[in-house]
């Protein structure tokens, strides 16, 4: 009688309590239980009294609480487990449980009494915490970069798989020593460690890590601190990033800026040796090859003067293609010669009124345009940068080869400009021939024709020429066309007023 008025005072104590008490006989039928115990289970606490315990553990920790019960009656102390319950609506929640066996008055076994305490919201953020933690321990290892962390006392707490790699160390050798000592300059590793400390960051400051066999891995090391929820400096999080490639591409380049010097020395002694070749090559195409040549067109036209009539025609046409061969061999020779000078001339460029340019071009081809009827119109064109001779050959040439492949009409020219950025697109469109599309390419090049000669006079180097000039001033030529339609030819030439450059 006494124990059932302790056990009714008892529960009359804890009616008021978040944490559920039960009395239970060693038969596990509930003898009492608070109202705490019957919200946690979602019960009422009338229909709690007399039930059995056990239909209230989950099936998974029934084995688990008869074991703990047995411990409870053997050793007559208090025990502690961690239980999982199921509610009324069958689902379920953690609880930390306390079972304490209590004795009658000839000290035998009369009945458990139980106290639990909802751990559901810690167990959930345990879980969570490591979901995180592994989840942070994921992203970690998956750098190839190596990271670690150390805390307040320089002392080396956590890092991840490429810090073991560069270093030779695993994990537990290195967590607990000083981080410094795997750098081949403490002091300075020390020093980056500290003005984390003080900034709260260091990004780019250069070390080298040593590993234990000896290998020197050069790297970047960036840093920054890390807080606790109330802003305390919990410790640092560096990152280490190997820049062995990137000083071996430096080492390289500075190798080569070494030997820059001697190299473009050599270069420009090639250059002149080959420019002295082409200027030699250019006085011998002028005197030592059209000399000869000039002798034989000569002894030609002296034998078809004084043996014209009694030679057949076959013999007096022969004649007359070596002698027009011989020409068109020596105005080869003229171009050729022509062509190099413009290579090799020395060229200073100065401010130039493109519209003074073309003006001189059209009073050199004063003759072929009054010959043609030719009508050449041109917007305003802007001043740029330039050698004069060679710009206004450049019109020239251009000007000249739309005159002469024109079709039968009036020849009508026109030169305009637009601004791109830093330079200006010059175009001159004729109303001429046009050019076949698959020889857009060609015509730029020395010598090449697209005509038979008794169709159209000249060597084919006129095109060539032009695009040496435009190259000459730092721009780009291109033609568009249609057989029957016209062409029109396009350069680039650059707008920047204060440039002047000098080529040799």
């Amino acid at each position: 009688m006494k124990l059932e008025e302790s056990r009714r005072k008892y529960f009359d104590l804890y009616n008021f309590v978040s944490d559920g008490y039960f009395t239970l006989n060693k038969e596990g039928i509930i003898l009492e239980a608070n109202l705490a115990a019957a919200t946690l289970l979602g019960i009422e606490r009338r229909k709690l009294i007399n039930s059995t315990f056990i239909k209230y553990i989950d099936p998974s920790d029934r084995n688990k609480f008869h074991h703990h019960c047995m411990e409870v009656m053997q050793t007559s102390i208090k025990h502690t487990v961690e239980i999982k319950l199921l509610k009324n609506d069958n689902s379920s929640f953690y609880v930390h449980m306390d079972t304490l066996n209590i004795l009658d008055d000839d000290n035998n076994f009369k009945e458990f009494r139980i106290s639990i305490t909802d751990i559901t919201e810690i167990k959930t953020a345990a879980k969570e915490i490591e979901s995180a933690n592994k989840y942070n321990r994921s992203l970690i290892e998956a750098s190839l970069d190596p990271l670690v962390t150390i805390g307040p006392d320089g002392k080396i707490t956590d890092v991840n798989q490429s810090t073991e790699k560069v270093t030779g160390f695993s994990r537990n050798e290195l967590i607990g020593t000083d981080f410094s000592n795997y750098f081949t300059e403490p002091k300075q590793a020390r020093k980056s460690y500290l003005q984390v400390f003080k900034v709260g960051f260091v990004f780019g400051y250069p070390l080298e890590i040593k590993n234990k066999n000896g290998n020197v891995t050069p790297v970047l090391y960036n840093a920054s601190v890390y807080k606790d929820e109330f802003g305390e400096v919990l410790g640092v999080f560096a990152a280490a990033r190997d820049i062995t490639e990137t000083r071996k591409a430096e080492n390289i380049l500075k190798d080569y800026q070494n030997t820059l010097e001697e190299k473009v020395k050599i270069r420009t002694e090639e250059l002149a040796k080959s420019n002295a070749d082409l200027t030699h090559f250019a006085y011998i195409a002028s005197h030592d090859l059209r000399e000869p040549l000039r002798m034989i067109t000569s002894f030609l036209q002296l034998l078809e003067r004084r043996y014209a009539d009694k030679l057949d025609h076959d013999a007096n046409e022969f004649i007359n293609f070596a002698v027009e061969g011989a020409k068109r061999l020596d105005n080869m020779i003229n171009d050729l010669l022509e062509y190099s000078k413009i290579t090799n001339k020395e060229k200073e460029f100065v401010p130039l009124k493109l519209e003074n340019v073309l003006e001189e071009a059209l009073m050199n081809l004063v003759v072929q345009i009054e010959e043609s009827d030719a009508v050449i119109t041109y917007d305003p064109l802007p001043t740029v940068n330039g050698d004069e001779k060679l710009l206004v050959m450049l019109f020239q040439n251009i000007i000249a080869n739309a005159i002469k492949y024109r079709r039968n009409e009036t020849p009508k020219i026109h030169i305009s400009s637009i601004k791109e950025n830093d330079h200006y697109v010059i175009s001159i469109n004729d109303n001429g021939i046009g050019i076949d599309q698959k020889y857009l390419t060609r015509i730029f090049t020395i010598f090449q024709r697209l005509h038979r000669n008794d169709e159209y006079d000249g060597t084919g180097i006129g095109l060539a020429i032009v695009e040496n000039i435009v190259h000459q001033h730092g721009g780009e030529i291109w033609v568009e066309s249609e057989l029957g339609k016209g062409s029109t030819f396009y350069f680039t030439i650059s707008n920047k007023k204060n440039e002047y450059t000098k080529y040799f």
